[in-house]
């Protein structure tokens, strides 16, 4: 007879695992429109798609801090702090070499205070009657474009010289003039493809356009996102994340099936300017000519006489301080609360491509970051008997960078490491079905997966002993490489099924947010299991990395 026949008693369960049935108000903690929620903030396009560094990427790491501290976790830093630092080295601003200044022969308005938002810091009160621009938040250099340019400005719409709609923004002479375009192209419904960001955006073409007409410098002005997915009937009711710094962009993200792009070839001085900016600068609202051109879809040219500016642009490789997000669930066992089980997640993507397109990383990784925040909530209702470290990564799309790194120089002894659990992407796919990597290595993960499907999740089917393309690409191999059992909860097999993978379409209404909810309420089953079980998974051996 076997035991599927007669059940065994919960006694003798507790006796076999050391640990009861996972309680039903902890599962009702993770709940569709929470994720929902927490995914609109993390992926919207104000964060520009998390660039490891950017503005946007301390924008999400300001919220995840603020839910994990909401949730009652504590801060597994030094000092109490959420954040962990390593050092990287990466295309940075030159400060003494950069410049935005008046130089007119009217007085320059002066600027008001920005509101307080999320990864934006607070201006002095003193700050907001300074007549100049600040570096980081009114403007910012573009990347490996240095000199300077001083000249009279002249608006000149997007850019964009164009035979093909027809349409000509570089009409007329412009020489010895400080240019200044919108980044994109016009939002018309029957130009450029409508709704498509066509190549007619790419800022280089543009930049290679207005050097052959010999102006002095360039002011690209940041329009921001035409669009993230979000829905105008969403019934997750979230304020939108506001970032008040302007990012500088050290590299431009390469979508998965294009090529990657030859170095820019030209001479002239460029920076990026905010909205704001610009209209002190032009006198007028350049965002509300841009809204013009994309409606009647005709080039707008202003000559702005008397109007002059001095721009200075340089960069340079230099270190950098990144942060990964680390918090702390302190274990209920004496015996067992010197020992972690650990749950990660990177929140960063891959940032914008030079038409502007953003990659919002709706499925990559906002679907498991935010899984990662609604099962800390559920922990902190009933604690394990072991400690949980939580942890959210930045660099993973740059080499797993914080997760090495956190591994080389760990918050709490990797030998205390009882078990990871990476949640990469678990937006997509067969909604009760998803992969899970990292069997192979751990074997006695086989019957911890299948006893944690039997609980109330949702999940029908686990793919094991697949995805060995996989195995070494997202976070949880980091924790392999020093020893520690690792799992990694991916959508679906293979990759290739989602189409939208590194593409400026991986949006939020492309998210299935049922699924979502199943797969972290098996991901707290598992980590229950793990948090409770007087057994530990076995040590697996670390492999060459490929």
């Amino acid at each position: 007879m076997s035991c599927a026949e007669f059940p065994l008693p919960a006694i003798v369960l507790l006796a076999l695992f050391g640990a009861s049935e996972p309680p039903k108000t902890a599962f009702d903690e993770i709940d569709a429109l929470e994720l929902r929620a927490r995914i609109v903030q993390l992926a919207g396009g104000a964060l520009e798609g998390r660039d490891t560094p950017s503005a946007g990427l301390d924008a999400a790491a300001d919220l995840i801090e603020a839910a994990l501290r909401e949730a009652g976790l504590r801060g597994a830093g030094k000092d109490g702090s959420f954040r962990t630092t390593y050092s990287h080295e990466v295309l940075t601003p030159v400060a003494e070499r950069c410049a935005l200044e008046w130089t007119g022969s009217t007085p320059l308005p002066k600027q008001s205070a920005p509101s307080t938002g999320g990864g934006a810091r607070d201006a002095a009160p003193d700050e907001a009657e300074e007549e100049g621009f600040r570096l980081g938040i009114d403007y910012v250099p573009f990347p490996n474009r240095s000199g300077t340019a001083e000249g009279e400005l002249v608006f000149l719409g997007f850019g964009i010289e164009s035979k093909k709609e027809p349409y000509d923004d570089l009409r007329g002479d412009i020489s010895e003039r400080i240019a200044v375009i919108l980044e994109g192209e016009p939002r018309h419904a029957r130009m450029f493809e409508g709704p498509e960001i066509t190549p007619e955006a790419d800022l280089h073409s543009k930049l290679v356009a207005l050097e052959r007409e010999k102006v002095a410098g360039v002011i690209v002005v940041r329009r921001g996102a035409e669009r993230d997915g979000s829905q105008k009937s969403d019934h997750a009711k979230v304020a939108p994340t506001v970032v008040e710094k302007l990012s500088f962009r050290s590299t431009f993200a390469i979508f998965a099936g294009e090529a990657p792009r030859e170095p820019l070839k030209v001479d002239l001085p460029v920076i990026e300017v905010s909205r704001a900016a610009a209209a002190r600068l032009c006198g007028e609202d350049i965002a509300a000519l841009g809204a013009k051109i994309d409606s009647n879809g005709k080039p707008l040219r202003r000559d702005y006489k008397g109007r002059r500016a001095r721009i200075a642009s340089a960069s340079a490789v230099q270190p950098v301080q990144l942060a990964n997000v680390v918090a702390t669930l302190p274990g209920a066992d004496a015996k067992l609360a010197g020992e972690y089980v650990v749950l990660g997640a990177h929140y960063d993507h891959i940032g914008v491509d030079a038409r502007g397109r953003i990659g919002f990383g709706a499925d990559d990784n906002a679907s498991g970051t935010a899984a990662l925040l609604e099962i800390a909530q559920a922990l902190a209702k009933k604690p394990l008997r072991r400690s949980v470290l939580l942890c959210a990564f930045s660099g993973e799309e740059d080499g797993l960078l914080g997760s090495r790194a956190l591994c080389a120089d760990p918050p709490v002894p990797v030998d205390t490491m009882v078990a990871m659990l990476n949640l990469d992407m678990i937006g997509r796919g067969k909604v009760d079905e998803f992969a899970a990597l990292g069997t192979k290595q751990t074997p006695s993960f086989e019957k911890l997966l299948e006893r944690a499907r039997t609980k109330p999740t949702g999940i029908k089917k686990i793919v094991t002993g697949q995805g060995d393309e996989l195995w070494q690409r997202s976070d949880h191999y980091s924790f392999h490489q020093v020893g520690v059992p690792a799992l990694f909860f991916f959508e679906g097999l293979p990759i290739s099924a989602n189409e939208d993978y590194h593409t400026w379409r991986d949006t939020l209404d492309r998210l299935d947010y049922e699924k979502i909810e199943r797969t972290a309420k098996l991901a707290y089953s598992v980590l229950w299991s793990l948090g409770n079980d007087d057994a530990k998974p076995p040590r697996p051996v670390p492999e060459p990395r490929k």
